[in-house]
């Protein structure tokens, strides 16, 4: 009798294991949003309904922000870029051209500090399953933010 029930427990592992295996594949969204000198391209990498990574590409026209030159802008965006940097699970970079600002933004949901990176201008989150941000949350609050998706 013990013998069936060791057996049983290690087939149960076995089966376990077996499925985990299997996990879903991640696949990728893409949403893009233009208005007053701002582009922003988002990417969301996901498996299910949960969003493991995310980036952002955003063009930043400096008249957008009311700066007249690159200096202007950086008075304006570097100290916010300091800020993304320093969180762990963001990389952040601002490329600076003749008359626009182009942003890099990467986050790993898995390692980001929430608390941290909520607290910064510009982030926003909704949505959350069991602690992780919402494929169909971030998407239906994007349309509802005028993003379009990408094909």
């Amino acid at each position: 009798m013990k013998l069936s029930k060791l057996i049983a427990a290690l087939f149960s592992v076995a089966l376990l294991i077996g499925l985990s295996g299997c996990g879903e594949k991640e696949q990728s969204k893409t949403f893009s949003f233009a208005q007053a000198g701002t582009e922003v391209t988002l990417t969301y990498y996901y498996k299910g309904d949960q969003v493991e990574r995310q980036t952002a590409k955003n063009k930043i026209e400096y008249s957008s922000i009311g700066a007249k030159n690159k200096e202007e802008a950086m008075k304006v965006l570097d100290p916010i870029s300091k800020k993304y940097q320093s969180i762990k699970g963001i990389k952040e970079s601002v490329d600076y051209q003749e008359t626009y600002a182009q942003e890099t933004l990467d986050v790993d949901y898995n390692e980001v500090d929430f608390a941290a990176l909520n607290n910064l201008q510009g982030s926003e989150f909704t949505g959350t399953v069991n602690g992780k941000i919402s494929m169909k949350k971030s998407e239906e609050l994007l349309k509802s933010r005028g993003f379009k998706e990408v094909q």
